[in-house]
């Protein structure tokens, strides 16, 4: 792939253009045969920006044919560095007073967790990493010369997002994902910051500036909405809606949710079909992890099709733990529970806002879907309307307050 990208998409050889996108490596396949970056193609298609689309492997794969227009890879920066480091080359130092600051918190975590954590080799190789690497987003950043950077998730792309600020390029963070105030890539204590965080977050709604405290000031933070559930609402707007309670899964609560599953199944209070739908990440694994599920007569989405979204405009009520689809479905005005397992507490804000209702037991799912209480959703705080629109102006305006600067 290094060598491929040498000749096929190369960054290197683009042109000068005043925004470049650092988009979603996961891309989705839709109904129009591409696979699309969720996140910033829907941005790209209503745009007349004058942009370049940047890409990472995933799972040592592009997919093709992408949607994604002005698509460049960059295989020649992540295999790069890989390359560098094998050879041991550009080795970090730490310096004595920092090891032993790591060396105290691996002792304070060992005594706090009872786990024994490298964090010492940790910080080595995210070093490591830096420094293979720094000097190819700069040189790739002098190539493309942009007004204004745009990525989607932050965390992880820290190397990326220093060679910006050494350039004095603004960078701009489409928000991909539910933030929480215990998430790690976006709430910091107070008095606490990041150098390596992005200048602007463009989030969902305003939701999502209250529910974290960011490293930057509140006014770049910015609510503009989420364009892709934009446009699937629009959709599946004239699906037929029935008696079906869909299982939002995830790998790290499956099997206890595929239990659960199970036994909501088997009761005969329960008078909703159950519709299991797996996680992309769970696809391959499942049938031996959830053999009961597999050996169930449960209907379990074990592929992309039907999409996601679909399954939201025909069901009637939706139960998970802590996706954001779940947020999602809410849109879709779906009788909303949050199983109480390990991780719920990411969803802990709709229930407080009386968008959804707790369950531990089968007694309590039946009770809720009999209820005919109206669930407290209010769309607009959570996802803006006019999404496209909004991040456009956002990203104008961003661009404008820079150049002038």
């Amino acid at each position: 792939m290094w060598l491929k990208n040498a000749v096929y998409r190369n960054p290197y050889f683009a042109d000068e253009h005043n925004f470049l996108f650092f988009g979603h490596q996961r891309r989705k396949l839709e109904e129009d045969g591409y696979w699309w970056d969720l996140y910033c193609d829907p941005i790209h298609e209503q745009s007349n920006f004058d942009y370049i689309h940047m890409e990472t492997p995933h799972l040592l794969s592009h997919r093709s044919p992408a949607k994604t227009e002005n698509l460049r890879y960059l295989d020649l920066i992540e295999y790069g560095g890989t390359l560098q480091r094998k050879l041991g080359l550009r080795s970090p130092s730490l310096p004595d007073d920092v090891a032993s600051r790591l060396r105290e918190a691996e002792a304070e975590i060992r005594r706090r967790f009872d786990v024994d954590v490298d964090v010492v080799s940790k910080a080595r190789r995210a070093l490591h990493v830096r420094n293979t690497t720094l000097s190819l987003y700069e040189r790739l950043l002098d190539r493309v010369d942009p007004e204004v950077v745009v990525l989607v998730v932050s965390y992880g792309k820290e190397t990326l997002i220093e060679a910006c600020k050494r350039k004095g390029i603004p960078v701009v963070e489409l928000q991909h994902g539910i933030i929480y105030n215990h998430h790690f890539g976006y709430s910091y204590p107070e008095g606490e910051t990041k150098t390596t965080f992005p200048d602007y977050l463009l989030t969902f709604g305003e939701f999502w500036n209250e529910n974290a405290r960011f490293p930057i000031p509140d006014n770049r933070v910015i609510p503009v909405g989420y364009p892709y559930l934009e446009e699937r609402l629009d959709a599946y707007d004239d699906v037929e809606r029935s008696q079906q309670l869909l299982f939002i899964s995830q790998g790290t609560i499956g099997r206890e949710l595929s239990r659960f599953a199970l036994e909501v199944h088997e009761d005969e209070r329960i008078d909703h079909e159950v519709v299991y739908k797996l996680h992309p990440g769970e696809y391959d694994r499942w049938e031996d992890e959830y053999p009961w599920l597999a050996e169930s007569d449960i209907r379990v989405i074990e592929e992309s099709e039907p999409p996601l979204y679909q399954l939201f405009a025909e069901s009637s009520a939706q139960i998970g733990v802590g996706s954001t689809a779940v947020y999602e479905g809410l849109c879709f005005d779906l009788k909303t529970f949050v199983f109480e397992t390990d991780g719920a507490d990411v969803l802990r804000p709709l229930v407080e806002d009386g968008a959804a209702s707790t369950v531990e037991s089968v007694d309590e799912l039946a009770g809720g879907l009999r209820s005919t209480t109206a669930s407290q959703f209010d769309r607009e705080w959570f996802f803006e309307s006019n999404s496209v629109r909004n991040i456009l102006e956002e990203l104008e305006c961003i661009r404008d307050a820079h150049s002038e600067g």
